[in-house]
């Protein structure tokens, strides 16, 4: 029987159906990532930074890195979320002095998102941070280990969009 058709045993005696346990999976993977890197933030000195505050400046900070211009547009894409929600972690690093929007002459409704030098300063420790609770991640696995994951989940992503 080919294995979309098929449930994988648990070991329980019941069966689980592949999609949710891979969307389960996911998600538990993501939200343990997250609560790790909140309880690491908390013990530094960027404890006021969520992980997804952390991942958002990482990305601000690569595409400046790169001389990309930034746009709210972007972050909702990359990130997969919400105007609002996009608006609200913005709005949140504004305050803190972590970015700065600028108009763009051409269009003012467009609103490029700067990084600030105190950005660029604790990007150091969030880079640290984040390498830390990665190498936790995959503590114990091999290199192969880890290839074949991320083989297999691309396979897996390529096979949804078919």
């Amino acid at each position: 029987m080919p294995i979309e058709n098929r449930s994988l045993p648990n070991g329980l005696g019941k069966e689980i159906r592949m999609g949710p346990y891979v969307r389960h999976l996911s998600k538990s993977i993501r939200l343990t990532i997250d609560e790790a890197l909140d309880q690491e933030f908390a013990s530094c000195a960027e404890g006021r930074l969520t992980a997804v505050q952390a991942h958002v400046m990482g990305y601000l900070n690569y595409q400046f890195e790169l001389g990309n211009a930034v746009y709210q547009k972007d972050i909702e894409q990359e990130f997969h979320i919400q105007r609002s929600t996009a608006t609200g972690i913005l709005k949140l690093l504004e305050q803190r002095g972590a970015i700065r929007r600028e108009c763009e002459e051409k269009d003012a409704r467009m609103k490029r998102i700067i990084v600030t030098e105190q950005a660029r300063q604790a990007k150091k420790k969030v880079d640290s941070t984040i390498a830390g609770v990665e190498k936790k991640l995959v503590r114990g696995l091999s290199e192969e280990e880890i290839q074949t994951y991320i083989e297999l989940t691309q396979r897996m992503i390529r096979n949804l969009e078919e």
